[in-house]
């Protein structure tokens, strides 16, 4: 009898751990997810966008159209210097922070070019920054992103889009 007893007890206690158990895993599955606030992204992926800007001084201009797609950048870029031939591309590339970099695809004076190209942007708007290049593969890059210079030689402005 008391080997009927305690195997008894022994089966109610294994039937107790065992929907003790599958309460805490119904619990955890459906009420109690964790959350990782440790990660937090440092550029959130923006809303898809289309949006204009136009740099205008004197006779010269130029117009660039970016388009934000998540994480991807790309637009259009058209410079319309007085006296000297226009060029009209497209580009593509990523924000960085504050900064666009992005190859810029060009036609001018009959040939395709390819050209970095670099942003910052700053109160809405976009300074296009220069400096020393060099020529790797075909394509005019900067020497050094870091030493280019953004001071009030092309700043494009917001504008509506046509």
């Amino acid at each position: 009898m008391k080997k009927h007893l305690l195997l008894f007890a022994g089966l109610a206690v294994m039937m107790a751990s065992c929907t003790s158990n599958q309460a805490e895993k119904k619990g955890r599955d459906s009420s109690m997810i964790a959350v990782d606030t440790t990660f937090s992204p440092t550029n959130r992926a923006p809303e898809n966008s289309v949006s204009c800007y136009q740099y205008v001084k004197n006779k010269d201009t130029a117009n660039m159209q970016l388009r934000i797609n998540g994480e991807e950048i790309t637009g259009t870029l058209d410079y319309y210097i007085h006296e000297k031939d226009a060029n009209k591309g497209t580009f593509s590339g990523e924000m960085k922070g504050d900064t666009l970099i992005a190859d810029y695809t060009f036609d001018s004076e009959g040939l395709r070019s390819v050209r970095e190209v670099v942003f910052l942007k700053k109160d809405g708007k976009f300074y296009e920054g220069y400096g020393p290049v060099k020529e790797d593969k075909g394509k005019v890059m900067f020497e050094h992103r870091g030493s280019l210079k953004f001071d009030n030689n092309l700043i494009f402005s917001p504008i509506p889009c046509p």
